[in-house]
């Protein structure tokens, strides 16, 4: 009987408990124990739902104020203080700037070889030309000169005179020998189709053994003491044909050696191949 009441006082603790809890429930299982189970929650999410009267954008009116009345604080570079690279302005020099030079060298001889003019208007009809330009022929040779030329031109007629300076080398001279010239050269449109070219020139080389070199005497891009004239007929805008003949210096028969020219003349935007 007080084993009983007791049972009775426990129980009714229980029910007491499981009803002031809100996060377990107490159950009793077949052995008559009393096992406490969490509560089910149920989490209601309140997203208001977006449409565009309830979207605000920011106020950036202040902000693009400031934008447009902003001024960048930077100081130009002048020349001086670029890279040296960068201030080189001829063709010429970059090769040394590149660090792929030594190799490029190694792959071909004409790595370094260059041909960069230079054209200043002095006057309506006068201009001044700077030319310099360096050819590499392996096995043969090389060339490095540098010409300045003053060009007069009046509606047809042309006339260039121009002074040069530079060196060379050939297997037979392995050191480079220099030389100086001037020339002289007159081109005269006679007709749309037909012009009329004559040039003299003559070449000094400061060694006099030089003018005696076989290699220097065949190589026909190499400078000479020469004198000539040729016809040129264009075929169209761009191609045209030359005609003529020049006489040139022969240091071992000291006679002018005729020589009869064929040539193309390409032509197109100011840039022309033929006989100038």
């Amino acid at each position: 009987m007080r084993q009983g009441f007791l049972l009775f006082i426990c129980l009714g603790f229980c029910l007491i408990g499981k009803a002031q809890s809100k996060e377990f429930d107490f159950v009793l299982n077949k052995e008559g124990k009393i096992i406490a189970l969490p509560k089910k929650k149920d989490y209601t999410l309140n997203i208001p739902k977006i449409s565009y009267e309830t979207y605000q954008p920011a106020n950036t009116q202040e902000l693009d104020k400031k934008l447009r009345e902003f001024t960048p604080n930077y100081q130009s570079l002048t020349l001086d203080e670029r890279p040296m690279n960068m201030q080189v302005q001829s063709e010429a020099y970059r090769p040394f700037y590149n660090v792929y030079a030594p190799m490029l060298r190694r792959i071909t001889p004409m790595a370094f070889d260059f041909n960069e003019t230079s054209t200043s208007h002095l006057h309506e009809n006068w201009a001044l030309v700077l030319n310099g330009r360096q050819h590499s022929w392996p096995g043969a040779g090389g060339l490095t000169t540098i010409h300045s030329a003053l060009v007069w031109h009046k509606d047809k007629l042309s006339i260039a005179g121009s002074g040069y300076a530079g060196h060379y080398y050939t297997p037979f001279n392995l050191s480079p020998e220099h030389m100086v010239g001037v020339n002289l050269h007159l081109r005269y449109e006679a007709t749309d189709r037909l012009a009329l070219q004559a040039w003299g020139q003559y070449s000094h080389y400061i060694d006099k053994k030089e003018k005696y070199n076989p290699h220097l005497l065949m190589n026909p891009f190499y400078n000479h003491t020469s004198v000539g004239g040729s016809m040129e007929f264009k075929i169209n805008e761009n191609v045209g044909i030359g005609v003529g003949v020049n006489y040139e210096y022969n240091p071992w028969n000291r006679k002018m050696e005729r020589q009869f020219l064929l040539y193309p003349v390409f032509q197109s935007k100011g840039f022309r191949i033929g006989v100038q």
